[in-house]
């Protein structure tokens, strides 16, 4: 998953200054009579998939409630980096957010880019909606947090962006000798693309353009078409569809609002969520195509699998990096998933 980083300090501040009018926000959200208006914070680009879906989810719960429930969308990042904004949203400060989970306030939540947890979108369809076990898992941890999950956005496969072309992109074992960008803290995803012949290194999300303009990295990885369009389509050479990991990201909000909800309007954005969800799935692995498609019309080389040169990925990954990154989900939850994959 994409990941940022954020000053300790800097956040705490902010916090300080937030958490009143987090707690002022929700009274008044609640207040009998009045209309809720709550902020959806997303980093979504204005005119991306995501945006759109984003907009639609607002505008489906004001409709869907009568206008009891009135949702301002605030996009790329408007309102702070989504680990900045999800610790918001778990303290009332922000109502709700449309992204990724940070497992900067529990380890656990890197099961939820567990590199080649899932191999494709069918598989990532049944883990990732309610009943799935990922899906399940994420809504445990996050609870305790003080967020709830409605509902899941398919964004599509995971995959790498690189400035300069990849000397060998189908070779799992070939040394590539590029400097690839990983999220701080994204430890699953260092040990992954070490073992993919890289060197890594870690660099805050706001930085990363500069970075591969500038040399500093030679590529990034944990995003996929869509983010790859939107954000470095000018200075991407070649792009690489690992399909390491699904970049699914969620619909939240805070746990407390909207238990605070009358029944009438809980079940009113649920019904929302899911049929948000239940709509993009299908077209997950259409948006990455077009995406794709849009990069080798603007000169990029686009790289993808057969489905044994993928399958040779993924069983690099499993045999080879996940004992060593186990320890970030513990030995319960990656008992777990080696059992839902049947992997002994």
């Amino acid at each position: 998953m994409v990941c940022y980083n954020f000053g300790v300090e800097k956040l705490r501040r902010r916090l300080l200054g937030l958490c009143v009018f987090g707690a002022l926000a929700i009274a008044l959200s609640i207040a009998p009579g009045m209309a809720a208006e709550w902020r959806l914070s997303t980093s979504y680009q204005p005119g991306s998939d995501g945006h759109k879906g984003s907009l639609d989810f607002a505008q489906r719960v004001k409709d869907k409630t009568d206008g009891r429930i009135i949702i301002e969308v605030y996009p790329a990042n408007q309102l702070g980096d989504w680990v900045e904004v999800y610790e918001q949203v778990m303290n009332g400060a922000v109502e709700m957010t449309m992204g990724a989970v940070p497992s900067t306030f529990d380890s656990r939540l890197a099961i939820d880019s567990f590199p080649y947890a899932v191999t494709d979108y069918a598989e990532a369809q049944k883990a990732y909606s309610p009943g799935g076990y990922l899906y399940e898992i994420v809504d445990e941890i996050v609870s305790g947090q003080g967020v709830k999950i409605l509902s899941t956005w398919a964004k599509g496969m995971g995959g790498g962006a690189f400035s300069e072309i990849v000397p060998n992109p189908y070779d799992p074992n070939a040394k590539q000798g590029m400097k690839l960008r990983v999220w701080p803290g994204g430890v699953t995803a260092r040990a992954l693309m070490e073992r993919f012949g890289y060197s890594v290194t870690m660099i805050p999300w706001d930085e990363v353009y500069t970075a591969m303009q500038t040399g500093v990295v030679e590529g990034v990885i944990g995003g996929n078409p869509e983010l790859t369009v939107t954000n470095f389509l000018d200075i991407t050479k070649m792009y690489i569809q690992y399909n390491n990991h699904f970049e699914n990201h969620y619909i939240m909000i805070n746990r407390e609002l909207f238990e605070s909800l009358p029944a009438e309007d809980r079940a009113a954005i649920e019904e929302v969520a899911i049929d948000i969800m239940n709509e993009r799935f299908p077209l997950a692995a259409e948006s990455d195509e077009a995406y794709m498609q849009q990069m080798r019309e603007a000169g990029i080389e686009v790289v993808t699998f057969s489905p044994e040169q993928a399958a040779a990925f993924a069983a690099v990954a499993r045999k080879d990096v996940w004992p060593d990154i186990k320890d970030e989900i513990g030995d319960e939850l990656y008992d777990r998933l080696k059992s839902e994959l049947n992997i002994n």
